[in-house]
């Protein structure tokens, strides 16, 4: 192995999932192309940045692009070298002083740089360029800000963007350095933007050993806390253990790093599992409220006699319940709380429909809610009454991140029904029911299909109320007249049977196929052809109507390389604004990632791209045009490919699915069965058909560790 060294000029390519990178490095023999997993610095590049670093690898020639030297390892300048100080001055330090003239200073005084700017401020005259009075005004400037520039000079010289310096300013005030130097670790629970490897590599770089505990400690909570964000609410210690090996910290610890969060409320025991275990405690104080909301609500009976009024209902609608949807709509009508769970084409909105004129005949104001826009959006097209996102209907407060609605101001409804409800997690579920009134008895009806995805954030919340058997729970199984004229009904109902489902070539069904492409260039083509050729030849448009859907982000048949694939072919414009590793031009579909509710967009809203700037973007939603400035565009993805997870609770025209035995571990029946369950008109799966029969084989892969079931069903039982 061989170094290099030097200054990061230029990046000429990054990924769009912050990993692999080509840069320009300024060294002392020139400029050199460096490639790598250089995702950090081509991100402080795209920030502004010229960072110093080292690079451990080989020089290699490449068949195509000639010599570069390939890394294997970096490591950034430290604090106790010049470039710290360098980029103090030159960018955010001190006023007057740009990266030029900050190459000159340090260049001239060297490692002496701060002991002039300190004691002999004078001596700035040295430097060309540098008079009498700017060295005075230099000199006032560094010593008025003695406290933020040494925490700035350490985290520049560290890497850290000027960004993150200042959001680690503004969280701790006066006591930044002393946190930075004393509690490096705190800075990944408490700042925005810093995980754990980004404390880790602040306390490193200050020399703190391998081995001390407040490293131990900050690993394990940091592995509990990606447990929950990997849908988890409790971990076992045996598996915290092996996640502290993954991130090469020492785990025979673990036990005394636990005990010590523990006794400061970091974390809690976990007394519902047959080995020690922990849960974050917002978490654990989370599964104990829905438990017992529920357990107290479903005490609510009303004895009301309501089948005189589901009989007009079905009159009025002019159709017919069958037997399994009448029994659902006459217990929501009457129960305090109810489940109703079923597949495609089963009537979950034919019975929301009749249970609302139920309710409208009884005098009830009945809700309807849904976890994201587009869902709720069609909530109420199909039911022909308002509907709102969970969050809205929450009142919920972006400046302080607590919802307007609580126990202390309740919603004001009789009933409240929640579809989608398999994308709810165990937080928002609790802010709901924390949400209703107990001054009347307000009916809860949870609906939603449980053997999809479950919930992004933590917690399995439909299917932990199924499974507990301790609710009154409605499955519907029958599928209706229109239903079972549908091959995607008749497909998604094969694969949640555990059938690698039949295409249309044999069945008949113009609406469903499978294309079987074993080799991934292969699968990529046939994607672009149908996307781009067959689905417009059918009526589709390829961009509004048309959405590619992917197990996963990353890989060849990932969602980032899909993107870039696709926009390639549908929108080629060269006219794009560069923000980090992705780029966005007019015409470009895009998908929101976040709640905006000061903007009226939500997460998972899909856009185009009517106007790129320099400054930012402005993009098209369904019911806005919103502006979206360049330092928010993390916020926004390219959105021609999604992964199926962030699909949940949409619907589009046509999907194509890519389901490839790359996909390994993600190959599983109910994520094969959701992203199926997205199509209304068509849906086409590329991929191969040994990895559809792995998916189909592979039942709830995705298992949680969760509480509710256990909590809810003891609750119960005790009276």
């Amino acid at each position: 192995m061989s170094w290099v060294e030097g200054r990061v000029e230029r990046v000429l390519w990054a990924a769009q999932d912050g990993g692999w990178a080509v840069l320009r490095v300024l060294t002392t023999e020139g400029s050199m192309i460096v490639v790598g997993a250089l995702g950090t610095l081509a991100d402080l590049v795209s920030d502004g940045e010229a960072p110093f670093a080292s690079f451990e690898g080989e020089l290699e020639q490449h068949p195509s692009h000639g010599w570069q030297f390939k890394a294997t390892g970096m490591l950034l300048s430290s604090p106790r070298t010049e470039a710290g100080v360098r980029l103090y001055l030159g960018s955010s330090g001190v006023h007057g002083i740009g990266p030029a003239m900050a190459n000159r200073i340090v260049a001239h005084f060297g490692d002496q740089t701060t002991h002039v700017l300190e004691k002999e401020p004078e001596r700035l005259g040295e430097v060309p360029g540098i008079g009498a009075k700017r060295a005075a005004s230099i000199a006032e400037a560094w010593a008025a800000d003695a406290g933020g520039r040494a925490l700035t000079i350490l985290l520049r010289g560290l890497g850290l963007s000027p960004r993150l310096v200042g959001r680690i300013r503004d969280r701790f005030g006066d006591d930044a350095f002393a946190v930075v130097t004393g509690q490096p670790y705190r800075l990944a629970e408490e700042v925005g933007g810093i995980g754990f490897a980004l404390a880790d590599r602040i306390a490193r770089g200050q020399g703190l050993p391998p081995d001390h505990p407040d490293r131990i400690a900050a690993a394990v909570r940091h592995v509990v806390q990606r447990a929950s964000d990997d849908g988890h609410c409790f971990l076992p210690v045996r598996a915290i253990a092996r996640g502290l090996d993954r991130l090469g910290v020492p785990s025979d610890a673990v036990d005394t790093a636990v005990d010590r969060l523990v006794a400061e409320a970091r974390l809690e025991h976990v007394d519902r599992t047959d080995e020690p275990a922990v849960a974050v405690p917002e978490l654990a104080d989370a599964e104990r409220l829905v438990a017992s909301l529920l357990a107290e609500r479903s005490r609510l009976v009303d004895d009301a006699e309501v089948d005189d009024l589901i009989d007009e209902a079905e009159d009025h609608a002019r159709l017919r319940l069958d037997p399994s949807q009448r029994d659902a709509v006459r217990r929501a009508a009457t129960a305090g709380v109810s489940v109703v769970t079923g597949g495609p084409g089963t009537g979950k909105t034919t019975l929301v429909r009749v249970l609302l004129a139920v309710a409208a005949a009884r005098g009830q104001v009945w809700g309807l809610a849904s976890p994201t826009g587009r869902a709720a959006k069609r909530l109420a097209e199909a039911t022909g009454q308002e509907a709102s996102t969970l969050h809205r209907l929450l009142e919920f407060q972006p400046g302080t991140g607590r919802f307007g609605r609580s126990g202390t101001q309740p919603l004001e409804l009789d009933g409240l029904v929640v579809d989608e409800t398999s994308m709810v997690d165990v937080k928002l579920m609790a802010a709901v029911l924390d949400a209703l009134p107990w001054s009347k008895p307000c009916r809860l009806v949870l609906v939603g299909d449980a053997d999809q995805l479950p919930s992004v954030g933590p917690g399995q919340v439909l299917r932990d109320l199924v499974d507990s058997g301790a609710l009154p729970v409605a499955r519907l199984a029958h599928v209706h007249r229109q239903g079972a004229r549908s091959g995607i009904v008749a497909g998604a109902a094969q694969v949640h049977a555990g059938q690698v489902p039949v295409s249309g070539e044999a069945t008949g069904h113009d609406d469903f196929f499978l294309v079987a492409r074993d080799d991934t260039d292969a699968a990529r083509a046939a994607l672009v052809e149908i996307v781009t050729r067959r689905l417009p030849a059918r009526g589709f448009d390829p961009v509004e109507d048309v959405c590619v859907l992917a197990p996963t982000r990353k890989g060849p048949l990932g969602t980032g390389e899909l993107n870039e694939l696709l926009r390639t072919a549908l929108n080629p414009t060269d006219a794009r604004i560069q923000v980090g590793g992705r780029s966005y031009g007019v015409g470009d579909r895009v998908i929101c990632t976040r709640n905006r509710y000061d903007l009226g967009v939500f997460n998972g809203d899909l856009g185009r791209v009517v106007q790129a700037a320099p400054d930012g973007l402005t993009v098209r939603f369904d019911d806005a045009t919103v502006p979206w400035p360049r330092d928010e565009l993390d916020q926004i993805e390219l959105a021609y490919a999604v992964t199926v997870h962030k699909s949940q609770g949409s619907e589009y025209p046509a999907v194509v699915l890519l389901l490839h035995g790359s996909h390994t571990i993600l190959l599983r029946r109910n994520l094969f069965y959701t992203a199926i369950t997205r199509a209304r008109r068509f849906f086409c799966c590329v991929g191969a058909p040994s990895a559809w029969a792995r998916a189909v084989a592979q039942q709830r892969g995705d298992v949680r560790h969760t509480t509710l079931a256990s909590r809810l069903v003891e609750l119960l039982a005790s009276g």
